[in-house]
């Protein structure tokens, strides 16, 4: 197999975005470009050069409803619960391919898949700044006991060797007990959206904790969204971006040095199927 270049990774990324597009202008479903997707849509009027993903969001509403009724002609959706084909063990939802790639390093589902985009919900947050980065420490060290029991998704067929196999399956047997990652995700999910969308006055990512407390914005922030250039094609985005990106980054126009100007992911690696 073939490995994608960085370029062909990021066409076929904007692909699944075009697809996700579409389908949520038709149903008037709402979404913004997020993170480093949004930072090269500002700075670049596309992709960061070195970026290889693209991150949007959703409000919860506008998230379940995309996740009950999207339909591709071309890719799947994936998403944790029993209701979806592509069972996943992460609170967010992935568009992938299955055709025409397939991933080595990613392990979040059990089925080979390829290239995807990342489709973050939104939920509602407390007021109180203080009463929420409490809840945002509390659910933070959950998230982390949960990221170990993705070791049920690695594939003993992209281990080099034998050694390297054995050494899976114990790592496997020591979390053998995939159910209790399910219900561990199930009671994670259940948490972060005790506090609907559509009552509460400010929002916040709680899915992928990576950034810190830093996310808690007003929930009318989603009232007014703007088109923004990105590569040949032109994609929503919440109007008051700066606010965002400030949040999360300081001064994102400012580029970083040179040595961290690589892929966020590096590590997963993306093959053609069949060249």
């Amino acid at each position: 197999m073939k490995e994608l270049t960085l370029k062909e990774l990021q066409m076929f990324s904007l692909d699944i975005l075009k697809d996700v597009h579409h389908f949520c202008d038709k149903e008037n479903i709402r979404y913004s470009l997020a993170y480093g997707t949004l930072i090269g849509a500002i700075r670049h009027q596309g992709y960061i050069p070195w970026d290889n993903d693209i991150d949007i969001y959703m409000p919860r509403p506008d998230y379940e409803r995309f996740i009950r009724t999207y339909k591709s002609e071309k890719f799947q959706l994936a998403f944790f619960g029993n209701k979806c084909k592509f069972d996943s063990l992460i609170a967010y939802a992935r568009v992938f391919d299955n055709k025409e790639t397939i991933s080595k390093g990613a392990h979040w589902i059990a089925e080979p898949a390829g290239v995807w985009i990342d489709i973050f919900p939104l939920d509602g947050v407390p007021d109180d700044f203080n009463e929420f980065r409490n809840l945002y420490q509390d659910l933070h060290d959950e998230w982390e006991r949960i990221i170990p029991r993705k070791v049920q998704f690695e594939r003993i067929s992209h281990c080099p060797g034998f050694k390297n196999k054995l050494k899976l399956l114990r790592k496997k047997w020591r979390k053998r007990n995939g159910l209790g990652g399910h219900r561990m995700q199930k009671e994670y999910n259940e948490r972060i959206v005790q506090i609907p969308f559509e009552q509460a006055n400010f929002w916040s990512q709680l899915t992928v904790m990576d950034n810190g407390p830093v996310e808690h914005f007003p929930t009318s922030m989603f009232n007014e969204r703007i088109l923004l250039k990105f590569e040949d094609t032109q994609f929503y985005a919440i109007k008051d971006y700066d606010a965002a990106l400030r949040a999360v980054y300081g001064d994102y126009m400012q580029l970083p040095p040179e040595k961290d100007r690589e892929p966020h992911q590096s590590f997963i690696k993306f093959y053609w199927k069949n060249r």
